[in-house]
């Protein structure tokens, strides 16, 4: 199965580079595979769904499928990398003609390398031999190095689309997990060569571990401060609600008082309009006048004339 890696430093553009590539050979009618190296424990399927919860209880592996796409989930304990192999053979060479993956930099296969010396990053074709091709923003510089690779136009995507075509359709051989043998004239040269893998192999393992370690650096202080955000979100959605729902009791408790303060004003005057009727007739009853029945009971006139004195200087009339 032909495999080619895209390759670079964290930020060069790996997947943007990929991404189109992948749709301008599709058109072409090339059949495209795509392996993706992410960071440690990622996590494949949606929490709570029905394949996740069978993984987590215990399958090793979880295949799910629908009449549109299938899905292999691998588990692997204790955490180890996967060779190139292994990748590959999970794959159907009967439906690509090419298998494009993203990382795994250090290990021993062709690769297309994504480069912007503006980064401040190392070139990694200036010591990685199975660098095929460096796609970078800056050929004109690059090609002044005497690189054994060619320099690709980072934004002539049709060059090298061309130049991936080409690799797909044989133009260059495909090297194995297992790194060959490479002809020498004796054993220093043999030697020196072996050292020299060894040495490339190490340095592209720790360029791997520092950019795993950026990448996850970077992914949690990215979740970290969205965690932040949301918490704070949350918390003053949450303060915000309980504001209204006080403000809303609180209306609700100042009608309830101003009602039951006019209920309680309406049952006060009704207990004393009782009250002194049921006094005024006590009184009556007895034969009492009280000063507030006298006061509260206005007198008809015909009851002011029959109790009104008459004037100490009314005329009477003269007998004579």
């Amino acid at each position: 199965m032909k495999a080619l890696g895209i390759v670079g430093y964290s930020g060069s553009g790996k997947t943007t580079l990929g991404e189109r590539l992948i749709a301008i050979l599709v058109a072409r009618g090339l059949r495209i595979a795509a392996v993706k190296h992410a960071h440690h424990g990622f996590e494949p399927d949606v929490r709570g769904k029905d394949s996740d919860r069978l993984r987590r209880a215990g399958a090793v592996q979880t295949l799910v499928f629908s009449a549109e796409r299938w899905a292999l989930y691998t588990e692997q304990q204790p955490p180890r990398p996967p060779t190139i192999s292994a990748l590959l053979s999970v794959l159907d060479d009967r439906l690509c003609d090419l298998v494009l993956i993203e990382g795994l930099r250090s290990a021993d296969y062709p690769k297309l390398e994504v480069h912007r010396p503006s980064h401040g990053q190392p070139l990694l074709a200036a010591t990685d031999r199975r660098v095929i091709a460096v796609a970078t923003d800056a050929p004109a510089e690059l090609r002044t190095l005497g690189l054994h690779c060619p320099v690709l136009d980072l934004n002539d995507l049709r060059a090298v689309a061309d130049f991936v075509g080409s690799f797909a359709k044989g133009g260059t051989p495909q090297m194995s997990d297992t790194a060959s043998t490479p002809p020498s004239d004796g054993a220093s040269q043999q030697k020196f060569e072996d050292l020299r893998k060894k040495f490339e192999e190490r340095i592209g393992q720790l360029g791997q571990q520092i950019d795993e370690l950026s990448e996850r650096f970077a992914k949690g202080a990215h979740e970290a401060k969205a965690g932040v955000e949301a918490d704070l979100a949350k918390l003053k959605q949450e303060h915000q609600a309980e504001y209204e729902q006080f403000q809303k009791l609180q209306k609700t408790a100042e009608e309830s008082w101003g009602l039951l303060q006019k209920r309680l004003d309406g049952i006060a005057g009704d207990m004393r309009s009782a009250l002194g009727q049921a006094v005024d007739q006590a009184a009556s009853a007895l034969g009492i006048s009280t000063p507030a029945s006298s006061k509260s009971a206005p007198q008809t006139p015909a009851e002011a004339s029959s109790t009104d004195p008459a004037p100490s200087d009314a005329v009477t009339s003269d007998p004579k």
